[in-house]
């Protein structure tokens, strides 16, 4: 996209903006119902634009929470429109409660037999469900009660294509477990379907898209050039080359154009991580292992003359990328507090790094010793070992404009945030890699641990780790609610992302280090293929 052709797009988008604000996102002037109003932000965020009208949908969310307990005279609330306000609410950080299914229930505590067949009611609470936490057993069983009969419809085959669509997708993967850049792309081909379809709104969402899609191209140039100049791929043969993995990876957490350097920043971490990791996993002895370890602690760039070729060279790479991005970010800080933020950025950067490598070296003695720990030993290092707390807080840095002299104390206020994403991170990668793992000698993954440490086979494994990953998000979305006071700051939003870019990655296979046909088009589509429209 030119730059004359972007003016233009971004005019249109301009005009389009306020036409839309007249139209579907000025929720203050009495003229939509709950429902519409609750449907307009649902739509509004599945097509990616939220970020464009966050003040106006805090306001409506605002109005809504105030009578959100009160039996509204003349008005009987569908278990759609219920379940859709719990949904919208809890996501956008607000502490409602669970209580609402009990207008849904008859007197023996079960669910009210005629919302068996009705579909809507059961795709928004089967939605809504997905955001309960582990003490909340009633929204699991709203999510069973919903799975079954979605099933059921499924079997029956009364439904139209576009509602088995809906259910399969729901069913597949839920709405809040969806990495944010995809569903948009799904989301805006089935809004064009719709015969309600708003036309300002289609056609926003599918400039802002493709204008987005066209920064990420830019960015995607830029670090491939900053790649191509580290020679990493070319000096260590041995390393998996997947910068566009990474760069991926980073738009999952982050896409909103302002962001462009954090996204740079995180892929550039993302990708030392995976060349450093490859490094403690099939290649290091664990003498060397050690000692790259221990330069990494001292973080003198001056003690590497001792050191293998190879390891002087990823050393080098992390070092001086490091300090690029730490110079970085100091920059725009304020030159009042610039030597204490580059002081605070280079310790505690240098900090994770080292318990990163930590834990990379244990994972890599494992080995070595053929022992295999159990499950609670392993998940205790692994959520360390899979990265999330680096690119989190790489991202914490680069996206946050106002980082002053309690920096590292703001950042220890989100170690719940950054250790149940990296959970979830850690046990989708596992899920993935587990086999191909076992077969080169790796003895400590989630699977194999549960499977050695309680005698069953891989399948009863399999469904232990699935349930634990679903804790580790009622847990997630807990952590983030708890945070809700500092929504302003992208890095929670961030954490959460983080959790659903791992699932994109590896629900079909190993995503990141072996890349299928399915991988390629999910990256394709959202990076690469722009969206057609005709604007007549």
């Amino acid at each position: 996209m030119n730059e004359h052709v972007q003016s233009n797009c971004k005019e249109k988008m301009r005009e389009l903006e306020k036409n839309v604000i007249a139209t579907n996102v000025d929720f203050e002037n009495g003229s939509f119902s709950t429902l519409e109003v609750l449907e307009h932000i649902d739509d509004i965020d599945r097509l990616g634009l939220g970020y464009r009208f966050r003040n106006h949908i805090r306001r409506a969310l605002n109005t809504i929470i105030t009578p959100i307990y009160e039996v509204r005279v003349g008005h009987e609330e569908s278990l759609h429109e219920a379940s859709l306000r719990f949904r919208i609410l809890r996501q956008h950080g607000y502490n409602v409660s669970q209580d609402f299914l009990g207008r849904f229930k008859d007197s023996r505590g079960g669910f009210i037999r005629s919302l068996q067949t009705d579909v809507k009611g059961l795709l928004s609470l089967y939605e809504a469900s997905h955001l309960g936490f582990m003490e909340e057993s009633e929204l699991r069983e709203a999510m069973l009660f919903a799975r079954e009969h979605l099933l059921k419809q499924l079997e029956c085959g009364e439904n139209d294509a576009q509602v088995l669509e809906r259910i399969n997708r729901a069913l597949e993967v839920p709405l809040f477990h969806r990495m944010l850049r995809e569903e948009a792309r799904c989301y805006i081909d089935a809004y064009n379907k719709r015969q309600d379809a708003n036309l300002l709104l289609l056609e926003l969402a599918t400039l802002d898209f493709n204008m987005i899609q066209a920064t990420l191209k830019t960015e995607l140039k830029e670090v491939s050039k900053w790649w191509e100049n580290m020679g990493l791929a070319h000096k260590l043969g041995f390393v998996r080359d997947r910068l566009m993995e990474c760069f991926f990876c980073a738009v999952g957490m982050v896409f909103e154009p302002q962001y462009r350097s954090c996204r740079v920043g995180i892929t550039k971490a993302y990708a030392l991580v995976t060349v450093i990791d490859d490094i403690y996993d099939i290649y290091g002895s664990l003498d060397e292992l050690e000692m790259f370890t221990d330069v990494v602690k001292r973080w003198d760039i001056n003690a590497i003359e001792h050191m293998p070729e190879y390891l002087q060279v990823a050393f080098k790479a992390l070092y001086n990328t490091t300090t690029e991005m730490s110079s970085y970010t100091s920059i725009g800080q304020g030159e009042d507090i610039l030597p204490i933020i580059v002081k605070v950025v280079s310790i505690t950067r240098k900090n994770m790094w080292l318990e990163l490598f930590e834990a990379f070296l244990l994972e890599a003695k494992w080995t070595h010793d053929k022992h295999i720990p159990t499950l609670e030993v392993y998940l205790d290092n692994a959520w360390r070992s899979v990265s999330g707390v680096v690119l989190l807080t790489h991202g914490y840095f680069l996206c946050n404009q106002e980082i002053n002299r309690d920096v590292v104390e703001s950042l220890d206020m989100y170690h719940d945030l950054m250790k149940w994403s990296s959970v979830i991170f850690r046990l989708y990668n596992d899920w993935a890699t587990s086999s191909y793992e076992i077969e080169q000698g790796k003895t400590a993954n989630a699977i194999s641990c549960y499977m050695h440490e309680n005698d069953v086979s891989e399948e009863i494994a399999r469904k232990h780790i699935k349930t634990l990953i679903d804790e580790a998000w009622r847990k997630l979305i807990k952590v983030h609610l708890a945070c809700s006071k500092e929504l302003a700051n992208p890095f929670i939003d961030m954490a959460i992302n983080l959790a659903r870019i791992s699932l994109c990655t590896y629900q079909y296979g190993d995503g990141h280090g072996a890349p299928d046909a399915r991988a390629h088009d999910q990256v394709s589509s959202v990076i690469i293929e722009p969206l057609m429209y005709n604007y007549a």
